[in-house]
């Protein structure tokens, strides 16, 4: 991943894997524009090399986000890597499905990367060489599973859209990829209270994601290889099976959540 002059820019670099990813892409000679709300992160993120700068974001706001956008090609020239990486999660009591938790929930993880993506596609398709757009999704977006609702929908979404946009956008010069990683140590699953399979490092996830962008054309990014090819799998299932597997994953007293 090491070349010439090149600009990413990483939404949700301020912790987890887009702050590893936006560390090692600088390392390799890429400037990284980090973006996310906590602006003291982004700067801790950018105080470790002088090729990465801050650009506080709310991925709510459509008018910041243009504002932001045009604010790095501006400083940068061009954003040649994007990677969409925010992301907001909470479990969820079984059954319940309060609008106010989705609303958070898409509103951050599905509905920020579309407010991005006209201006951000306008951008890339002016410049010469186009660009090449990098969605984290989740190994969990291939089915719907028991506690996570909101979360699984919009990593769901974000499959099928990047699916779309691989198909439309090619034609532009614009390549699009997802990455759907398991479980791996962020300020996300540190909240789970089940266990977690396999569960990587921050730097080793981000080293998979990296060499999965860089070492390949391929449109899907998935690892540990052992859990996605279990999820797989399962995602081949009939639903008969499918649904007696998940009933495995719901608390055993009716009365629990």
């Amino acid at each position: 991943m090491t070349t010439p002059r090149r600009t990413a820019w990483i939404i949700g670099g301020g912790s987890g894997i887009g702050a590893a990813a936006a560390r090692k892409l600088a390392q390799a000679g890429w400037h990284v524009a980090i973006s996310g709300r906590r602006r003291e992160m982004l700067e801790a993120v950018a105080s470790a090399n002088p090729r990465i700068q801050p650009y506080p974001l709310d991925v709510t706001d459509t008018v910041a986000i243009q504002r932001v956008l045009r604010q790095i090609v501006l400083d940068q020239g061009a954003i040649d890597l994007f990677i969409y990486g925010a992301g907001a999660w909470s479990p969820m009591d079984i059954g319940d499905y309060e609008f106010s938790a989705f609303e958070t929930v898409i509103n951050t993880n599905l509905l920020g990367l579309v407010r991005v993506l006209n201006p951000l596609v306008k951008q890339m398709e002016s410049q010469p060489a186009g660009g090449e757009i990098a969605i984290i999704a989740s190994l969990v977006g291939y089915f719907g599973l028991p506690r996570a609702a909101a979360y699984n929908a919009s990593k769901a979404a974000l499959i099928s859209l990047a699916q779309t946009m691989r198909t439309e956008l090619a034609p532009r010069n614009i390549a699009v990829r997802v990455v759907n990683p398991g479980f791996y140590k962020s300020e996300l699953t540190a909240r789970n209270d089940f266990p977690m399979p396999l569960l990587l490092e921050t730097d080793a996830a981000a080293d998979r994601m990296l060499a999965g962008l860089f070492g390949s054309k391929r449109f899907e990014v998935a690892f540990p290889r052992r859990i996605t090819f279990v999820m797989k799998l399962i995602r081949l299932l009939p639903y008969p099976l499918f649904f007696a597997l998940t009933r495995l994953m719901m608390p055993k007293d009716p009365a629990q959540k």
